[in-house]
């Protein structure tokens, strides 16, 4: 099975500008996460897409490479950029570099231009809200990993705020960990920061009471340190199940794109129940716990019983690849951003509300894309 593709759409020759950090100095350490994967899901819809990253130009525009002091001629270039280029949509990450005043010249230069931001961060981090909010300002559309309402856009901004999955891409996200019980792990985890991490103190909890259990955990002071580039996916892939602990994990379809990462590489995910994705995936797709007790239980029974970790483990990947294929993604972006009707009923909330309410597979809306 391979992951729906993109067919010709109203969307070929949409000429798309990604501003943000991509294709930079990490020098394809990062190659697996959200940006580069929406990339691919633009291509896949036709549309042609440029990258312009504010932080390379920036650094590239000094004699000395300090962004700081290249920060006036960046701008000045993503404006030359714009002129060149032309784009009917403006996609913009971790663009710091940039001011305002410059999106805003922009779309007076260019008025056919539409304006998007994408911010997968945590949402009750202060900081990044106000990011959120400063960038309101100038956009047409916003779109949070998180469908709970904590953005603190004012109703009358000019932007619109939407929820967006993190993508699945089926030439990035490769792993079929479902396919084999070869693996050197039971477990993998990775977790970002060093000590102090609460996720950290629940997976050692539950080792604690799994002594049998073989885990690969990245990231605090006790354990080797966290993982880039194609030695993180070789780490997921020596591993039959993947732990997706966000920060915060109850916030209502939150999550890293840690959880896209695990389930479109076929691992069996194991995610908490607070954070509401089981109205998304079904109890078989997705090992749902809530609390310490249910996640030992079903490491338990899931470590010892590998054929209904397989069969779990598959149809977990083959929901991920439907429903968050990045082509799907990168259209709903564009359908938003441009204010046109949706071509199809996505699977995902279409709006974030003040009070999901719990949803049964007969009342979920399609998983597979119904776009002609």
């Amino acid at each position: 099975m391979t992951s729906p593709t993109a067919s010709p759409s109203r969307h070929l020759g949409r000429k798309v500008l990604i501003v943000g950090n991509l294709f930079g100095r990490e020098m394809g350490n990062e190659f697996y996460m959200v940006l580069p994967k929406l990339l691919h899901g633009f291509i896949r819809l036709g549309c042609n897409v440029h990258v312009f990253n504010d932080r390379e130009v920036s650094r590239g525009s000094t004699p000395l490479l300090r962004s700081a002091a290249g920060r006036g001629a960046a701008n000045r270039k993503l404006l030359k950029t714009c002129d060149n280029f032309r784009p009917d949509l403006l996609l913009l990450g971790h663009c710091e570099v940039i001011d305002n005043a410059t999106f805003e010249a922009i779309r007076a230069a260019h008025p056919q231009a539409r304006f998007a931001l994408r911010n997968i961060d945590a949402i009750t981090d202060a900081r990044n809200r106000a990011r959120v909010r400063h960038r309101a300002e100038v956009v047409d559309a916003i779109f949070l990993t998180v469908a709970a309402p904590l953005h603190g856009v004012s109703p009358e901004s000019r932007a619109r705020v939407y929820f967006m999955p993190n993508p699945v891409d089926p030439a990035i996200d490769i792993g079929r960990g479902f396919a084999r019980s070869d693996q050197a792990h039971d477990l993998f985890f990775a977790a970002g920061g060093r000590g102090g991490d609460a996720r950290l103190a629940l997976v050692e909890a539950a080792l604690a009471r799994l002594p049998g259990l073989r885990a690969d955990i990245r990231g605090g002071d006790d354990h080797p340190p966290p993982m880039r580039g194609a030695g993180y996916l070789e780490a997921m892939a020596d591993a039959r199940m993947g732990l997706s602990i966000s920060r915060p994990d109850n916030l209502y379809l939150y999550a890293s794109d840690r959880m896209s990462q695990l389930l479109g590489n076929g691992l069996l995910t194991f995610v908490s129940r607070a954070s509401g994705f089981q109205n998304l995936f079904d109890e078989d797709e997705i090992a749902f716990y809530e609390g310490l007790e249910e996640l030992v239980e079903k490491l338990d029974h899931f470590a010892g019983d590998d054929a209904a970790r397989r069969k779990a483990a598959e149809a977990g990947w083959r929901a991920a690849h439907s429903m968050f294929a990045s082509h799907r993604v990168a259209q709903y972006i564009l359908e938003r951003s441009f204010d046109e009707p949706l071509s199809e009923t996505y699977p995902w909330p279409t709006a974030i509300d003040t009070a999901p309410e719990a949803r049964d597979s007969r009342s979920r809306p399609p998983r597979s894309s119904t776009a002609s």
